[in-house]
């Protein structure tokens, strides 16, 4: 830690000097700036810092910033290093706010001239944090500034400029020019971009109409290929697709045309159509750019072309070629890690489960799995929890097939089969590398599986993705693998199932109605359809016409609670298995789509596309109770018995006795009698019998506290029957007694 504290009655020249050996005696950096302990430790060569010492002669930035922007340290890198080493409390603002008071100590101007930010006061020192608390001059510079004694610690540059914004309130264009996005933007618009496709594919075709017996085809494939207008037309259909924020290019010959589609959102729709006379020479264009083979069309082939996007951007398409029936179609994936979007708190989580997600990903070991449709958000799930967790002391390993972005701080892997680099195989080196966590990519087969188990029971933390529809369908895919239930129960942390459903357009979206029956077997409650209001899609220019713009995660975390894991160990059905999971807290993928439907994210069709809705999961004794038949003055009930068990009307009829005197009939089939001593344990109050011959269902009524507490919903309708019973024996009672005299009014006093 670096204290400064003043000396008062003296000179400055004193002052000055006592200040420099307190830095020194401190903090143990003395006058070395923090390029030279970097290059003394070996985080930068000598090289390196001189090339960085030599562009801030130039510039005039913060030699820690010159040495972020070359790429040859990490964001972090400075933060770490002096609060390791040279004992600087590490200071992260977000979590640490200032004290109000210290804000107006320190003028604005004054704090960004040192890149320093107030914290609070500690005495008559005030703390303060700063990029490069190495730098003693600067140290000095700022205390004669404040006049007061310092406390320093250090924080990165990005978390002061964003403290700056928030604290100091200043502008976006003050705090653009601080970030320093302003050049790369610059550079982003200098990418050629074409205005008229119809023209360049008008100069392709007719400079390579061509007759079908034309001898060496990939000869002409390699020449075509080379010519400028195919170059630019192969060019403009990929940066078209990056500009636009698309996630699939296909290019799909057909009989007359050949079509290029681009998917966004999830939906595909058509972007140009391509004559036939262009379509060898595109293709070959294509797999050139792949680096891969223009002369076989016989089988599916994959590639992967990079291009560069300006100085600072580079894009990568993952390219995967397949013969069809009227030649090859081929499909781009768009890797662009500018617009991945790694941060889980803007990947659409509701907050009970994104509290559970993060007590899941603090704990020290255990498996964690993500399941999904392909397409369905699962890498970006993982990079974003990998990313949450990557930090200098923590070793990560992944196993990936392929690769589709690479981090920094993460060890990556690519999967060869070909070579028997499997997801085991991988697994398997990775426990020798002493990893703290490991991701695998899937899990495919017992093999892997046993060693992912494996892992997380040694301390590891284990990620992986499985293809399953919903959460509680996972367990049984990986017992179906061949893992038994009580070593599943043991090492099983979390299962988080996700979907993408397309967000709703905030310029266009309008309020629609809905049918109350729809509604209701959609999963919304009765009592909530009045005050109800949702949105559908419109279409504008601002979405494309349709209606939607981005996607919207929704997410069911099944989080292994000791109740869950007893489940699991027990094998309990699928439908009890998320019976408990709800009742330890999951949402279901429905109510969570029904969620973004109440807050106007999403529509309701979109939801139903995406989720399915499970109907409630009944006990045995429920679904299959015992069946009756009665008759002609069987006894059912006998008044004054203390039994439990409650009854269901099928077919026929029963009558109520009452001291040997007929007070009712139940004549409705579906109506429950027998609920009141059940419920109160009092014993029977009448007698019921068979008035001809009926048949009836017979509930146990020592089960009716388990299903009053575990299936509300079965529970509401019961109840619902009770007073509904309640009421028109009430009604028998009064025109048995009364007859059809009137009833005397009676008076309630509260």
């Amino acid at each position: 830690m670096l204290i400064l504290l003043m000396a008062p009655e003296k000179t400055t020249a004193t002052k000055k000097t006592s200040l420099k050996r307190t830095v020194k005696d401190q903090s143990g950096a003395g006058k070395l700036k923090i390029g030279e302990l970097l290059s003394k430790a070996g985080y930068i060569t000598a090289t390196q810092f001189e090339q960085a010492k030599a562009q801030q002669k130039k510039t005039g930035k913060l030699l820690s910033r010159i040495l972020l922007e070359y790429g040859y340290i990490e964001e972090d890198t400075v933060v770490n290093f002096l609060s390791r080493l040279h004992n600087y409390p590490a200071v992260d603002i977000s979590r640490e706010p200032p004290s109000p008071e210290v804000i107006d100590l320190v003028p604005y101007e004054t704090a960004r001239r040192f890149m320093a930010f107030p914290l609070r006061m500690a005495g008559n020192t005030l703390q303060v944090t700063m990029a490069e608390p190495t730098d003693t001059s600067a140290v000095e510079a700022l205390q004669d500034a404040v006049h007061m004694g310092l406390n320093v610690c250090v924080s990165t540059e990005r978390d002061i400029i964003e403290a700056y914004r928030k604290y100091y309130k200043i502008s976006d264009e003050e705090y653009q020019e601080l970030i320093g996005e302003q050049e790369e933007g610059q550079e982003e618009e200098q990418v050629t971009e074409i205005d008229d496709f119809g023209a360049l594919v008008s100069d392709a075709a007719e400079d390579f109409e061509i007759e079908s017996s034309q001898e060496d085809e990939s000869a002409f494939d390699q020449f075509s290929a080379s010519d400028a207008p195919i170059i630019k037309l192969v060019n403009g259909i990929l940066v078209k697709a990056v500009q636009e924020g698309v996630s699939d290019i296909h290019i799909e010959p057909f009989e007359k045309s050949m079509h290029v589609r681009y998917r966004k959102d999830g939906s595909l729709f058509k972007s140009m159509n391509l004559p036939l006379t262009i379509k060898n020479a595109l293709i070959a264009r294509i797999k050139i750019l792949a680096d891969l083979n223009i002369t076989e069309r016989r089988v599916p082939q994959d590639g992967r072309i990079k291009m560069r996007m300006g100085r600072n951007k580079a894009v990568d398409f993952r390219v995967s070629t397949l013969p069809l029936l009227h030649g090859e179609g081929i499909v781009l994936r768009i890797l662009d890690k500018s617009s991945l979007n790694v941060d889980l708190t803007q990947l659409g989580f509701e907050q009970e489960t994104f509290d559970a997600l993060k007590r899941c990903l603090n704990r020290p070991q255990g498996l964690l799995l993500v399941t999904g449709p392909t397409g369905s958000g699962k890498t970006v799930t993982l990079y974003s929890a990998l990313n949450s967790l990557n930090r200098e002391d923590i070793k990560i390993l992944t196993a990936e097939d392929p690769v589709e972005f690479n981090f920094k701080g993460i060890n990556q892997v690519n999967v060869n089969a070909e070579v028997g680099m499997t997801f085991a195989a991988a697994l398997k080196a990775f426990l020798r590398q002493d990893p703290d966590i490991i991701m695998v990519g899937e899990i495919r087969d017992l093999e892997t599986a046993e060693i992912a188990m494996k892992a997380a029971m040694t301390g590891h933390l284990v990620f992986s993705t499985l293809h399953t529809n919903d959460s509680p369908a996972t367990v049984g895919r990986m017992v179906d693998i061949g893992i038994p239930p009580y070593l599943l129960a043991s090492s099983l942390t979390m299962v988080l199932s996700q979907r993408l459903a397309r967000r709703l357009c905030s310029n266009c979206k309008v309020r629609v109605e809905h049918d109350r029956k729809e509604l209701l077997s959609a999963g919304f409650r009765e009592e909530e359809l009045d005050d109800l209001v949702l949105y559908g899609p419109k279409g504008c220019p601002e979405c494309n016409g349709l209606g939607y713009k981005g996607r919207v995660g929704l997410f069911e975390l099944m989080e292994v609670t000791d109740e869950v894991a007893k489940a699991i160990n027990a094998e309990v059905p699928e439908e009890q298995l998320r019976k408990i999971a709800i009742q330890e807290g999951m949402v279901p993928l429905r109510e969570a789509g029904l969620q973004k439907v109440r807050e106007g994210v999403t529509s309701l069709h979109e939801v139903l596309r995406r989720t399915v809705v499970h109907e409630e999961s009944l006990p045995a004794y429920l679904v299959n109770p015992d069946v009756e038949e009665y008759e002609d003055g069987d006894v059912i009930i006998q008044e004054g018995n203390q039994d439990k068990d409650f009854f269901k009307l099928v077919r026929g009829k029963v009558a109520v006795l009452r001291g040997g005197k007929k007070i009712a009939e139940i004549t409705e089939p579906g109506e429950y009698f027998g609920e009141m001593s059940a419920i109160s344990g009092e014993p029977r109050f009448a007698t019921i019998v068979a008035a001809g011959r009926c048949v009836i269902k017979r509930y146990p009524g020592d089960k009716l506290q388990e299903l009053i507490e575990k299936y509300p919903e079965v529970a509401r309708h019961l109840f619902k029957t009770i007073v509904n019973r309640l009421q028109k024996t009430d009604r028998i009672v009064v025109k048995l007694a009364g007859g059809d005299r009137q009833r005397p009014q009676v008076i309630r006093r509260a």
